[in-house]
């Protein structure tokens, strides 16, 4: 059995057990229980950080907590908007493409790559840490209280999906001014994406496979490109290339890498041009197709990355030097979309508190306000719901 779901399993036995063990100290809050729910575990986790570093920096947090607010706003705008963009795409201009995907360990996703357990788990622990702290720290600047931290465990029928979370006293938040509560509820998902900002601007590789980690010429060099089909009935899929090949020659030159391939392509071919294309050791034969708007000769292939090979010498280092890249392109990627999500105005999450404050704030009768929040959360989700059952189950409005 693979060592990774051998340590998800024992993962998951170890939180089952330690939720047992600790249950004096558990809360749960139930979803749909016995099948979905959450295990809260308090603790005093990093209060003392929390107040040390709030009460030092007070005014410089609470700046920059009041910035997250417009920051929120724009973040809360842009991901309501591609979430309308994404279902009427799906209903009006299906495609064989997937909507809304859960992040889980042991899954493939188109253009990016495999979840692994151990990256999962890691980049998960990060980010919640990163997001309850600030969360705390923006509370605790404005003179609040934090009753506990500690860990959660989102549960299907078992913990599985681990998390953290801080417990401001909701009494006194109440009772703060508008632009606290904001503030408060803004700074987590902020931090999420602003990490990730700063993990791109650092290591632009992240975003783009084919720039290079630092350090990573020193000990590589170049041996081709691999590709993704784009559909097993156009010519590369006929020809027999499969996913992740790594083409190292056209027409009898060598490549190392895929832009000259990409320059012959657009530039240079014409529908049933006859190209010739050699990967992991074998010639393939292909005659291109004209692409959509008739002009270029197409193969069908995408998903271009670029390939490398450790140097002699360096072979020692391929396993941590590749795990450690891919962990810092999973905690830039889970940071932003999961930061993004978290401003959603879904009732559940951060983007919901801003709007049910928001709400509050401009509709006199309170009824009417939680109505009309109930409304958008429940909108929300649905569309979510659309987007998920689009991924898994496939899109009814392909023809």
């Amino acid at each position: 059995m693979d060592i990774q779901v051998i340590a998800a399993v024992i993962f998951v036995i170890f939180l089952a057990v330690f939720v047992f063990i600790k249950r004096k100290n558990v809360s749960l809050q139930k979803l749909i229980f016995p099948l979905i729910y959450l295990v809260l575990y308090r603790s005093n986790f990093g209060l003392k950080f929390m107040d040390k570093f709030a009460k030092k920096h007070k005014e410089s947090v609470q700046f920059f907590g009041y910035c997250c607010i417009g920051l929120s706003i724009v973040g809360m705008v842009f991901i309501s908007i591609n979430i309308l963009l994404m279902i009427y795409n799906l209903i009006v201009s299906p495609v064989a493409q997937p909507g809304v995907a859960l992040v889980l360990p042991f899954t493939t996703v188109p253009g990016i790559g495999y979840l692994s357990f151990f990256h999962w788990i890691v980049a998960i622990f990060v980010l919640a840490i990163v997001h309850e702290f600030a969360h705390g720290i923006v509370a605790k600047a404005h003179g609040l209280q934090i009753k506990s931290s500690g860990f959660a465990f989102f549960s299907i029928l078992a913990p599985i999906i681990p998390a953290a979370f801080v417990e401001p006293d909701e009494k006194k938040l109440d009772k703060k001014e508008d632009i606290v509560k904001y503030s408060v509820f803004a700074a987590g998902p902020i931090v999420n994406i602003l990490l990730a900002v700063l993990i791109l601007i650092a290591m632009p590789f992240v975003a783009n496979p084919n720039k290079l980690a630092p350090f990573e010429s020193a000990i590589t060099y170049p041996v081709g490109f691999s590709f993704d089909l784009t559909n097993a009935t156009l010519p590369a899929g006929q020809a027999g290339l499969q996913n992740g090949m790594i083409i190292t020659s056209l027409n009898g030159a060598h490549l190392t890498e895929a832009q000259p391939f990409l320059n012959k392509l657009y530039y240079c071919s014409k529908p049933g041009d006859a190209i010739t294309l050699e990967a992991d050791g074998k010639n393939y034969s292909i005659k291109t197709i004209a692409s959509e708007d008739g002009q270029r000769g197409i193969v069908g292939i995408t998903n271009f990355k670029n390939e490398r090979r450790m140097k002699p010498g360096y072979e020692w280092l391929k396993h941590p030097f590749y795990w450690t890249k891919d962990l810092f392109r999973w905690l830039f990627l889970l940071n932003f979309f999961i930061g993004l999500f978290n401003l959603l105005p879904l009732g559940i999450v951060d983007g919901g508190r801003i709007l049910k404050t928001l709400l509050d704030r401009m509709v006199k009768n309170k009824e009417r306000a939680k109505k009309i929040w109930g409304f958008i959360s429940f909108f929300f989700l649905a569309l979510l719901l659309i987007g998920l059952a689009t991924t898994y189950f496939g899109n009814p409005f392909l023809n």
